[in-house]
């Protein structure tokens, strides 16, 4: 069922391979899977550094590099706004 709902995904919103695969890294991290069945499918090192490994995953460094530093401006931008207790950015 699981492959059946990636296949519509991938249909439906024109998902390219990479992410299929980024969908897919993700599901495993969001799932309750233990942590020794994560290591296996996305990188020894995930659980203690974040870190996945590309040959295992088949996304790039360069777009979970992207993903890191979108999420960080985002969290700056939330902590700002918390700081000065507002509650919408100011749109430049």
């Amino acid at each position: 069922p699981l492959m059946e709902e990636y296949s519509v995904a991938a249909q439906i919103w024109k998902y390219n391979s990479v992410d299929m695969c980024e969908l897919a890294m993700n599901s495993v991290i969001q799932s309750g899977f233990e942590a020794e069945i994560k290591r296996h499918w996305i990188g020894r090192e995930y659980l203690e550094t974040g870190q996945t490994e590309v040959h295992k995953t088949n996304v790039p460094l360069c777009r979970l590099k992207y993903r890191s530093s979108t999420l960080a401006q985002e969290h700056a931008i939330v902590l700002k706004m918390a700081q000065e207790g507002r509650d919408t950015p100011d749109i430049q």
